[in-house]
């Protein structure tokens, strides 16, 4: 309602096993510009921190479903990892999450503007 171009959640990732690791991104449905975002965030992510890949899925979150503008809920590592918790800590890594995250949203509205372009 606020005519956001996009919305992306942030969030650890937690689990009862703590074995469990690595990045996934969640969009609501298949198909169209929010799996998009979500699969240039989670590439740059897992090329440039080197996390285990766990993939783009769609999830039936409030923030994913309500939203009007392309939307992705990040689960960057698991804070219930004693690796990764470390890794969360870290300000050097968090800055590494943010600047992979960032860059995700700059193939996707590159890939967005270049369609435009194409179309013209």
């Amino acid at each position: 309602e606020f005519g956001a171009d996009l919305f992306v959640s942030i969030h650890c990732n937690a689990a009862t096993n703590p074995d469990a690791q690595g990045t996934e991104t969640f969009c609501y449905t298949t198909g169209g510009d929010s799996e998009k975002l979500a699969v240039c965030i989670q590439e740059q992510i897992v090329s440039s921190l080197g996390t285990v890949d766990r993939g783009v899925k769609t999830g039936n979150f409030y923030v994913l479903r309500l939203t009007d503008s392309p939307a992705v809920l990040v689960e960057t590592a698991f804070i219930s990892n004693q690796e990764e918790e470390k890794r969360l800590a870290d300000d050097e890594t968090r800055d590494q999450f943010s600047a992979a995250i960032a860059r995700g949203i700059t193939d996707y509205l590159s890939m967005i503007y270049m369609k435009d372009i194409d179309t013209e």
